[in-house]
């Protein structure tokens, strides 16, 4: 069994993950990024947690991709991670966040490719269907897994059922909200806070990959953020995600 470091700036929600038994069982060890002086050459595999302070990634990022030097090694990125400031050859660009389109029935265009390629051993479409916070362009030796295509707006909202639940209300509120007022809806496509979430033309639009060409060591980058909702306690397939993640890297 392979030993993993979960790199992580201590958050709540990456105390809560790494306090998780099910986490702890798979030989996790947690590592205190701001205060870790070593290169990670004692682990087998690096687990870097979603979400980590954006100093404390510029810092020391270097480490991570000097790690990815050695053949047989295996690092796995969740999102929110700032790849495309420090990972040589992988462009990311922030998009939007639609949190409850799995539950909603909403089309974004997300979709599963490559369902050949052997990680799908550890994937589910749960794992990797809930949402996401950015798009990448990952290098050529790269497969992408998952990713977005471009979808009418009509289409996209198209089958989308009201969620009173998806939008934040409590089961209480809920029995309630006939006599509530509600948020105004937001355009298709367009998050809360005015930030399209959809398909960039042209672009890759990648959700996840995995890569075993640009680096001896194999690399897998998400911009689904699973150890943030895991450690926050919301968002099944963030969990699911997060457990299947760490038994690629135990494997």
């Amino acid at each position: 069994m392979k030993k993993i470091a979960y790199v992580h700036t201590g958050s709540f929600f990456h105390l809560a993950t790494v306090a998780d038994p099910a986490v702890r069982a798979r030989n996790v060890e947690a590592v205190y990024w701001p205060e870790y002086a070593g290169d990670f050459t004692e682990f087998d595999s690096v687990f870097l947690a979603a979400r980590c302070h954006r100093a404390v990634i510029s810092r020391n990022a270097a480490k991570l991709v000097r790690f990815l030097d050695g053949a047989g090694r295996k690092l796995y990125v969740d999102g929110s991670s700032q790849v495309g400031e420090w990972l040589p050859g992988t462009n990311e660009v922030m998009r939007g966040t639609n949190f409850w389109a799995w539950r909603t029935g909403e089309n974004l265009g997300r979709i599963s490719v490559n369902k050949d390629h052997p990680l799908w051993q550890y994937l589910s479409e749960e794992s990797v269907h809930w949402h996401y916070h950015a798009v990448l362009d990952p290098p050529a030796t790269a497969t992408p897994l998952v990713i977005l295509e471009p979808v009418p707006a009509a289409e996209s909202a198209a089958g989308a059922q009201p969620d009173a639940l998806a939008a934040g209300a409590t089961a209480q509120s809920v029995a309630t909200q006939s006599s509530t007022a509600q948020p105004a809806a937001t355009p298709p496509g367009i998050d809360p806070w005015g930030h399209d979430y959809r398909a960039i033309p042209g672009h890759a639009n990648a959700l996840l990959y995995y890569d075993a060409g640009t680096f001896p060591a194999e690399i897998v980058v998400s911009t689904m953020d699973a150890s943030y909702h895991h450690g926050s306690g919301f968002m099944p397939g963030a969990t699911q995600l997060l457990y299947r993640m760490l038994d690629w890297l135990r494997d």
